[in-house]
């Protein structure tokens, strides 16, 4: 078979294969393919570092003070743009830190929605230890801002902003484990509705994602062991397909669909988020016996927790962004080795992936959220990597590389 160019695959897949010739798999497994070694990407970004002691591990673009310019929200603090001056606005504690744990944040997801209806922006949160998901409402300099439930799932990984019904504002969809389940937003107002929408317990798990599987143009929900064919969103009607098992286990958060071989049919994109590497799931033709397809991407890193699609490049092709969560957990395969942040595209011509480096050997890595958005209204995306070892900003030049520098206090 082919042999991963950058990769000791032997050593790093020999337990996936021996799970799927074992037959427990309901995707197959295709040979490893090449992936193309490692390559500086062809756009040019440059690294601001907004806060080297922040350990949180999420962020989000927002314009919180109304001024027109999108600020980073990470954790405890908003930054202001442009010179991203610090502004701390609520509290968290910290989970399952000890002299020998790095532990967590209890702030697992930060997610910025107008919940109220008052025209200023709220961040949406949600904490693993005690199982809520919360608002924080936005009341300027008054600080901290009031806190307000939403929901008690259960632990959750993280949770993204998914658009499930068509025209409505998207959906907070959580990634607990024993159900899969999302929440929508009645009429904003200053003590707003939440409906609850239970889609089922089949396909719970460590890993989430969302996007049109079948072509119907309704937005289906992904889990790591196959998906949820939407009816009606609405009215709580799904079908589940149990048609692939991701191994690794404990899939990325959010797992992404996209067509990735051009043959007119979405796949699926997932990291593993506890394991070495990245991998797409090719969907087999309509009507036809044919397993879904289990292919590598890159297993020479591992704790790709959480990816997005994003057009860095500008060209209309969303590329997958991701990069290496710093301790996932304290004892992940992988979890000490140098951080990373990366891009991925696939040649269709070639079939083979390329791996472009953004940041590869520092302090910088990922957490639990990726933003990419074009904060300098620029026409280019920038990147906000949180994670437990600072909060980064990459800002895209479209020109020559730049050395990197330091928000200013």
């Amino acid at each position: 078979m082919n042999s991963l160019q950058i990769s000791s695959l032997p050593a790093r897949l020999s337990f996936v294969v021996a799970i799927a010739a074992s037959g427990f798999a309901p995707a197959a497994f295709a040979a490893p393919e090449v992936v193309i070694p490692a390559t500086a990407p062809s756009i040019r970004f440059h690294k601001i570092t907004i806060n080297a002691a922040s350990d949180f591990e999420c962020a989000c673009a927002a314009d919180i003070n109304g001024d027109g310019k999108l600020d980073i929200v990470c954790g405890d603090t908003w930054y202001e743009a442009p010179n991203w001056t610090p502004h701390k606005f609520r509290e968290f504690g910290v989970w399952g830190r000890g002299p020998h744990e790095s532990g967590y944040r209890k702030d697992f997801a930060d997610l910025p929605m107008d919940v109220n209806g008052d025209g200023k922006i709220d961040i949406v949160s949600c904490d693993y230890s005690s199982g809520e998901i919360f608002w924080d409402e936005n009341t300027g300099d008054a600080t901290p801002w009031p806190r307000h439930l939403i929901a008690h799932p259960g632990a959750m990984e993280t949770m993204n902003l998914a658009p499930l019904i068509t025209g409505a504002p998207p959906a907070i969809l959580p990634n607990p484990g024993g159900k899969v389940v999302w929440y929508e937003l009645g009429k904003p107002r200053p003590n707003p509705d939440w409906v609850e929408h239970v889609v089922g317990t089949q396909g719970a798990g460590h890993g989430i994602g969302w996007g049109d599987v079948n072509g119907d143009g309704k937005t289906d929900i992904i889990t790591p062991h196959g998906w949820y064919e939407q009816v009606d969103a609405a009215k709580d009607q799904w079908i589940w397909h149990p048609d692939w098992e991701c191994i690794p286990h404990r899939a990325s958060i959010p797992m992404l669909v996209m067509d990735v071989d051009g043959d007119g049919r979405n796949d699926i994109v997932f990291g593993a988020g506890h394991n070495y590497g990245v991998y797409w799931i090719q969907q087999p033709p309509p009507g036809t016996p044919g397993k879904w397809i289990i292919h590598p991407i890159d297993t020479t890193w591992s704790q790709a927790h959480t990816m997005i699609l994003a057009d860095l490049e500008g060209n209309g092709h969303p590329v997958v962004v991701t990069g290496k969560r710093y301790l996932a957990h304290d004892t992940d395969p992988g979890a000490h080795e140098p951080l990373g942040v990366f891009y991925y595209t696939y040649n269709r011509k070639s079939g083979q992936w390329i791996k472009h480096v953004i940041d590869e050997g520092t302090h910088t890595g990922t957490g639990l959220q990726i933003t990419a958005i074009d904060l300098r209204n620029t026409g280019r995306l920038d990147l906000i990597c949180p994670g437990k070892s600072g909060l980064y900003l990459f800002e895209q030049d479209g020109g020559r590389r730049r050395r990197a520098r330091r928000a200013r206090p």
